[in-house]
């Protein structure tokens, strides 16, 4: 999957208002490649590959990552089969999920 269909996919899917008090850029990576990175502010979502990310959470594939963010593959298994990590700030986990999960809490824990 090229990474502007990954991006197309998440924006397609994206809840914005999840994100409602949360200051953060997450980045999501196959291995050493960047597929996206957004911003999350004052309730809204912007994308740019570039920004610098207080959070990498890294795949085994873009498969993997859309799978996790959509509620199709279960984050833990994928974490204990070493084919989801994060590089920086864990508890965005909860953000990222929530982002594009209905019904998933977005806010990090305390």
């Amino acid at each position: 999957m090229k990474s502007t269909n990954f991006e197309a996919e998440l924006k397609s899917r994206i809840r914005e208002i999840a994100n409602l008090g949360v200051y953060a850029t997450i980045a999501l990576a196959v291995g050493d490649t960047r597929l996206t990175a957004f911003a999350l502010a004052d309730g809204r979502v912007r994308f740019d590959a570039d920004l610098k990310a207080d959070v990498t959470f890294v795949f085994d594939s873009a498969a993997t990552a859309l799978g996790i963010v959509t509620g199709s593959e279960e984050p833990i298994d994928a974490f204990m089969d070493g084919r989801f990590r994060a590089d920086g700030h864990l508890p965005l986990a909860f953000v990222l999920l929530g982002l594009f999960r209905p019904g998933v809490d977005a806010a990090p824990p305390p």
